[in-house]
């Protein structure tokens, strides 16, 4: 790997370990954010399974959103389940 690959893989690294909801933002737009880190962490060649991504997204979520967490964690198999389902959800 290349060390400008390096280098952008540490500035978005934390911003996908960090990521969360901020107050007054959407899901939509929370969603588009996740996305933007995503997709650029895959052009530069890392990537999590999509059951990683879901449970970030999950555990992401402002504090408004628990009951709906705790119910979808209880209710559905997120190991099957995309993103966009999942945005779709809420």
């Amino acid at each position: 790997m290349s060390q400008v690959k390096r280098n952008k893989l540490s500035l978005l690294t934390p911003r996908y370990e960090l990521f969360s909801m901020k107050e007054g933002k959407d899901i939509q737009c929370m969603f588009g954010l996740f996305q933007t880190i995503l997709n650029e962490r895959r052009s530069l060649g890392r990537t999590y399974d999509n059951y990683d991504h879901i449970d970030k997204i999950l555990r992401s979520l402002s504090r408004k959103w628990r009951p709906q967490v705790t119910t979808l964690r209880d209710l559905k198999n997120l190991d099957s389940m995309s993103l966009e389902e999942l945005v779709g959800t809420f």
